[in-house]
């Protein structure tokens, strides 16, 4: 029996074809897409975040990047080393307020405070000259700053308590280094067990006006007041090597203690 066709017999023919469904071999190419998209702005989030930072710490940051294991052999190689959160440490003027009840320096800004001091002696055209004058050192007291004398008398004349120009200027850029942790300080001055000259001030009188004299340039140079804790002297009585007489017994030292005495 035939079905309906065209004029003159022929039948029609109807051809159906079947749509296949599913996204065939090009189906996962937007993923790629994707995963790209989001590695872009990944990255750009990243240099935003680095860009924001401030520069030391900006500059901590790629010296792990480019050595990263160096702090687990030496802390101080960096100081900036990542912490085992994969955040960076702080700058001791930027801790959360409740850091802040912790009135004295403690030991990790104590130490990054010796290598940020270190660099500035190293950077500082004033220091070029009057490195070994500047000793920056961490002890079981606390972190220490020894101005030491020479020959030269790149601090104060021989003799004398008035800081000279050049030694006015090495303390400024000190106390600019010790504002970054704003901690308390104690001021105490030494000098040497030399035999005096007549009508020379006394020895323990020359040490405290030498640290007086240090205490007032730092105050000079915006250290707050309230974080000068001590002034003092010890005259001719703590020489630092076994020759009492030697001339690098003449200094002041500026101390960041771990703790009240």
């Amino acid at each position: 029996m035939s079905g309906p066709g065209k004029p003159g017999g022929q039948p029609i023919i109807i051809i159906k074809k079947k749509k296949g469904h599913g996204h065939g071999h090009h189906g996962g190419a937007w993923k790629l897409a994707y995963a790209d998209l989001v590695t872009a702005m990944m990255a750009f989030f990243m240099v935003m975040w680095v860009i924001g930072m401030d520069v030391e710490t900006g500059k901590g940051i790629s010296k792990y990047f480019n050595n990263p294991g160096a702090h687990l052999l030496t802390p101080t190689n960096s100081r900036h080393a990542l912490q085992l959160d994969g955040k960076p440490p702080p700058m001791p003027d930027e801790v959360d307020e409740n850091d802040l009840t912790v009135e004295h320096i403690e030991l990790r800004w104590a130490r990054i405070l010796q290598a940020s001091v270190d660099d500035e002696l190293k950077r500082n055209p004033l220091f070029r000259e009057h490195q070994q004058n500047v000793r920056a050192t961490v002890t079981d007291k606390g972190f220490q700053i020894e101005l030491v004398e020479d020959s030269r008398g790149v601090f104060f004349a021989p003799g004398s308590s008035s800081l000279t120009v050049h030694g006015r200027a090495m303390v400024r850029a000190m106390t600019s280094q010790l504002l970054t942790a704003r901690r308390p300080v104690r001021i105490t001055g030494h000098v040497d067990a030399a035999p005096v000259q007549a009508l020379a001030p006394a020895k323990i009188d020359l040490a405290f006006a030498r640290a007086r004299a240090i205490h007032q340039a730092m105050l000079d140079a915006a250290y707050p007041p309230d974080l000068c804790r001590q002034v003092t002297s010890r005259g001719d009585l703590n020489a630092a090597n076994d020759d009492s007489q030697r001339i690098d017994n003449n200094r002041v030292v500026v101390l960041m203690p771990f703790a009240a005495e």
